[in-house]
């Protein structure tokens, strides 16, 4: 069983769902998280054009200029605060200012993900534990052995939560700039 690595999926899994949560900056990132129907397969957003990001707007210049209502659809129903407006080939996505609201209600959700995320981490050393104690009782390490692997899974589990609080605490700064 491998600890660190289920640790390190599920901060990166947290950090993926913050990405997705709208702060009041706007970055060529903010819309890593759509998927494009191409022909019946879903692509990432990236890969149908150039992204760059101006102020509150971000302008992708698509590669395929036939792709402009597809790429349209998809990222109007990814965010209810963009307004998508096509023009020659190109698709130009304006963001709205999150009200005081709108910021609250995102921080009350991104620190309910930090806490599942929390949850995930600690049931990984709650399984960790289990499985150094079923070794013991089949006599596969010892005592010693058992304890030393349940104070580094205590140690790796500390360590997670630490790096989830501190993507929090980037998130919670992010949302109140305006």
């Amino acid at each position: 069983m491998d600890l660190k690595k289920k640790n390190s999926e599920t901060i990166e899994h947290f950090k993926t769902e913050l990405k997705k949560l709208r702060s009041g900056r706007i970055t060529a990132q903010t819309l890593d998280h759509v998927k494009v129907d191409m022909m019946g397969a879903f692509k990432p957003l990236k890969s149908c054009g150039q992204i760059s990001c101006h102020d509150r707007q971000i302008l992708i210049v698509l590669y395929d200029p036939s792709m402009a209502q597809a790429v349209s659809k998809a990222i109007e129903e990814s965010s209810s605060y963009a307004q998508v407006i096509i023009e020659k080939g190109q698709v130009r996505v304006n963001f709205s200012s999150p009200s005081k609201e709108t910021r609250q209600e995102t921080l009350k959700l991104a620190s309910k993900k930090a806490e599942e995320a929390k949850i995930s981490v600690r049931q990984h050393r709650k399984e960790m534990i289990d499985f150094l104690k079923k070794q013991k009782s089949q006599n596969e390490i010892t005592e010693d052995l058992q304890k030393k692997g349940e104070k580094k899974a205590q140690e790796m589990t500390d360590q997670a939560i630490k790096e989830i609080d501190a993507a929090l605490a980037e998130k919670e700064k992010e949302l109140q700039e305006v």
